[in-house]
């Protein structure tokens, strides 16, 4: 570790701010709109003349649609970068050889695609070219590390894609946690990067994703989980990449809508109801195409919308969502490409919890539960500047910005302090007065109720609790890409990013409310140097990868029960530095087995919660806990080793084995300033490792009917703390110590075995089926996915709360669940345009797992504690035993039910 001055850091600042004011200008003067690097692939081959075999000097191959053109050399061959992702159509003519196109070419993000071709020689140059359906690989050569990808035609297929997190359960190594939170091969929640259009979208705050990313506009979408190259950064287990779709020389577009039910709780019994529909519908668009009155081939568009309401099978848990994309891509000249992306998303919706914080139910008293709002927008301008064929000039620009709040119903956006009832004495100080007296006109919330022995609520009371968060960032970012050769690809890059975080939050449990606010200005820093070796023997990816931060906040060395003389200094904040070097190689083994092992050092910044947490509120009372500017970034070292092999021509076998060395992960730490006051803190400490290997198996379709796969993950997760605040509940919670175990014991998303199998059977139009002699209807598939996941464990305690036995020795039961989609596609007026009507089934078997579980108990539906249910006569005794029950039977511990959506979708 090497560190930088603040005095440095702000030179550092100025020098790399000089560096974009050039890319710039030029971005701004051209109307700032373009083809971003990260969101593009390279295509490469050779032209051959088919009779004689020998190489085709100076043929011309282009992309159909476009202005993209290169020749090929003296060998014969060509390559072109810095293609937009997704399928196009290449034809290659040559005077005295046929014209030949190749169609359905798709581009993956960073990835080489070979396309090759063998012309026929031609006398006379007349008659239509030849048209083939391009074979794309089925296995990627230049691919060093694991990662999954879905482009926009899988994704069509699979059931369940509301939302990305639902996508991305269908990998290896993905779990998701008793937490309910993604973690990826053994990390904790929040260290996956996402990436839309080739943006950050990450909510500093929780490191999650920050906008809602619609899967029906998506080109493609990529889990990468082995490694990464020197380009990214911010992630300690992966790098989810989603890339909407083009604009084209032709209008395309399509609506989709889809109407649901489900299996709603019942609070009143406890169970689930029967099917019925409920607030479960979405309608999404898109449409792209040149933009009216310009060259078609050179200015496009693409825009899709979408309004998402899900109610859930939880009482006051629905979700209302609006969400907009759009996107223009312009050619101005035949050096200049820009492009511009806007992506705007509202949500509102109530967030049910059967417990409270303080273990009360809100369960007859729905009103009370707190509302949530969260609107989200980015605004990406990027200029592509191609100096020659292989040298290639990029240039962002872009905004993001993200606000939450939370609050009682109604009172949402009403700041704390002009609540009603709200009042203050003579010094200021918050006097305890407010009450749902003075929101919702009953009594006041009265914890010494004998009837509240069972844990509901009396009445119309309310969570008490303001919440308002808000992250904006604005981000400059350069980037040279340079095919020196046919072999050997450099690429370079520098970002500077400023961001704005404020927080604020107030909590009236009792009359002495906790309280914090900040505001802060943080700067990131990055460059990476990563150079791309393709030969046909092996390939090298090689990187290395710079971050800088300055947390720019000053906070007081108290609150660390430093001396009186200390307490009146505060201390401004460190800035921290890293490099991390990235290695990739892949190599064939034989013609139909290719290797990879991948090598690299992962740095994440720690979350904004853990660095500014408190650091200028109140400490004086409670168990408060502080944050830490000084945090240093938490660190993964990771090892990776796997082959594809072919068998056959249509089935293909990977394994692929990984090690995690993974320290410096935030903890929290206990500090004492004098016998009355115990201060918590974080701070860095907290370590594990993960062990695992994966094995698939793929049936490709290839021009069949029938395809899918089947994978079976083994993970060993293992860590000291399966999350940051883990001492510091823990402490607070039981007698037991603050501190972090010494030591490694399974994590809470320690999920051992996962088996995933997705079979699909698709047939085409022209189907000839029958059925005891009777024709069938063709242009129908059917896609299920099935999911099986061991137990996670937990740490079972006594009925005072305090741990017996080892930590997470316990385990839930297995889970597991299939989904099921079906559609039926009819052509109407052409086979361009398309009506398919769809039924999907999410948890098609009604299963109900058990995803958490009461420790004193280990059963999902007993908490182990009794009410007082000798209170009262006999009739309110039988009352306190029915709300006992209701209160220990929480629907948050089993998976949702059966969901079923039935809807059209028209494309065009």
């Amino acid at each position: 570790m090497f560190k930088i001055t603040r005095a440095g850091g702000v030179a550092l600042y100025k020098q790399l701010l000089s560096l974009f004011l050039l890319p710039l200008a030029v971005l701004l003067l051209f109307g700032a709109t373009s083809l971003h690097a990260s969101v593009s692939g390279k295509i490469s081959g050779e032209v051959l003349d088919s009779q004689t075999g020998e190489p085709i000097v100076g043929a011309t191959v282009r992309i159909s649609g476009t202005s993209l053109v290169t020749r090929t050399d003296d060998d014969g061959e060509y390559f072109m970068i810095n293609i937009p992702v997704g399928k196009c159509d290449l034809f290659v003519t040559s005077v005295g050889h046929e014209t030949m196109t190749k169609k359905g070419v798709r581009v993956l993000v960073d990835l080489t695609t070979p396309v090759d071709f063998e012309l026929a020689q031609q006398v006379i140059e007349i008659g239509g070219a030849v048209v083939v359906v391009a074979s794309n690989p089925i296995i990627q050569l230049d691919q060093t590390e694991s990662r999954i990808t879905f482009t926009a035609d899988r994704l069509k297929e699979l059931p369940n894609i509301v939302t990305v997190q639902s996508v991305l359960t269908n990998y290896p190594g993905v779990v998701i946690g008793r937490d309910q939170n993604l973690h990826v091969r053994g990390g904790r929640d929040g260290q996956v990067s996402y990436y839309y259009d080739g943006f950050s979208i990450q909510d500093p705050f929780y490191s999650t994703s920050g906008i809602r990313i619609m899967p029906t506009a998506l080109e493609e979408l990529s889990l990468t989980s082995g490694g990464y190259t020197a380009e990214y950064g911010e992630a300690l287990s992966g790098v989810v990449r989603a890339v909407t779709r083009e604009g084209g020389p032709e209008f395309h577009g399509g609506i989709k809508l889809y109407e649901g039910a489900t299996h709603p709780y019942d609070v009143t019994t406890g169970d689930w109801g029967d099917l019925t529909r409920t607030g479960n519908r979405s309608v999404a668009f898109n449409l792209s195409g040149p933009l009216m009155g310009f060259d078609p081939k050179r200015f496009n568009f693409f825009t899709a919308g979408e309004y998402l309401t899900d109610e859930t099978s939880l009482p006051a848990n629905g979700m209302d969502a609006y969400t907009w994309t759009a996107k223009i891509s312009a050619q101005p000249t035949p050096h200049l490409r820009v492009k511009s992306n806007f992506t705007y998303h509202d949500q509102s919706g109530r967030l049910y919890n059967h417990r409270d914080v303080n273990g009360i139910s809100y369960d007859f008293n729905l009103d009370g539960l707190p509302s949530m709002e969260r609107n989200s927008y980015l605004l990406g301008l990027t200029s592509n500047y191609n100096f020659s064929e292989s040298v290639i000039w990029s240039s962002t620009f872009n905004v993001f910005s993200t606000r939450t709040w939370r609050g009682p119903k109604d009172l949402i956006h009403t700041y704390w302090n002009e609540w009603p009832g709200y009042s203050e004495d003579a010094e200021g100080v918050y006097n305890g007065t407010i009450d749902d007296d003075n929101y919702l006109g009953l009594g006041y919330r009265d914890f010494n109720d004998p009837y509240h022995a069972t844990g509901f609520t009396t009445g119309n009371d309310f969570e008490p609790t303001f919440r308002r968060r808000e992250a904006h960032y604005t981000s400059f970012k350069t980037s040279l890409l340079t095919q020196l050769n046919k072999t050997n690809q450099i690429k370079g890059g520098l970002e500077v990013r400023r961001y704005k975080v404020d927080w604020d939050l107030k909590q009236f449990y009792n009359e002495f409310p906790y309280g914090e606010k900040y505001s802060s200005r943080p700067l990131l820093a990055s460059a990476f140097l990563q150079d791309k070796l393709e030969y046909k023997d092996f390939v090298i990816n090689v990187g290395l990868r710079f971050d800088y931060r300055d947390a720019d906040i000053e906070y007081n060395l108290a609150a660390r029960g430093t001396t009186a003389e200390e307490e009146a200094h505060y201390v401004k904040s460190e800035s921290e530095s890293r490099l991390s070097p990235r290695l990739g190689v892949s190599f064939p083994i034989s013609e139909k087995s290719v290797m990879h092992f991948n090598y690299g050092i992962y740095f994440q910044e720690p979350r904004y919660v853990f660095m500014y947490t408190n650091l200028q509120g109140d400490v004086t009372s409670g168990l408060p806990l502080l944050g830490n500017p000084d945090l240093e970034p938490e660190q993964t070292i990771s090892y990776e080793l796997g082959l594809d092999h072919l068998i056959g021509d249509d089935l293909k076998f990977d394994v692929t084995a990984y090690y995690k060395d993974i320290k410096d992960l935030v903890t929290t730490r206990a500090s004492v300033r004098d016998a009355a006051n115990i201060i918590t803190y974080f701070d860095n400490g907290d370590y594990g490792s993960v062990t695992g290997f994966d094995v698939e198996v793929e049936k490709l379709p290839l021009g069949g009917y029938f395809g899918g796969s089947i994978s079976y993950g083994y993970m060993l997760a293992t860590g000291n703390s399966s999350f940051a605040t883990e001492p510091y509940y823990t402490f607070i919670t039981s007698n037991a110590d603050s501190l972090a175990p010494v030591g490694e014991y399974p994590l809470d998303f320690d999920q051992r075995h996962t088996v995933t199998a997705v079979l699909s059977y698709r047939v085409p139009a022209e189907w000839d089926g029958h059925f005891f002699g009777m024709p069938l209807p063709g242009a129908w598939g059917i896609t299920t996915v099935g999911h099986y996941g061991s137990g996670l464990p937990y740490t079972p305690t006594d009925p005072f709360g305090n741990r017996f036995g080892e930590r997470n020795e316990g385990r839930l039961p297995a889970n597991y669940t299939v989904d099921m989609r079906f559609s039926k596609d009819f052509n109407i007026g052409g086979a361009s345009q398309v009506l398919s009507l769809f039924t999907e089934v999410d948890n098609l078997f009604d299963r109900r797992n058990v995803i958490n579980v009461y420790t004193r108990t280990g059963q999902p539906d007993n908490d182990g504690q009794l009410a007082q249910i000798s209170l009262g006569t006999a009739e309110v005794q039988s009352s306190l035993s029915r709300l006992d029950r209701l209160y220990d039977h929480d629907p948050q511990n089993y998976s949702p039910p059966r969901t079923i959506r039935f809807g059209l979708e028209y494309n065009f």
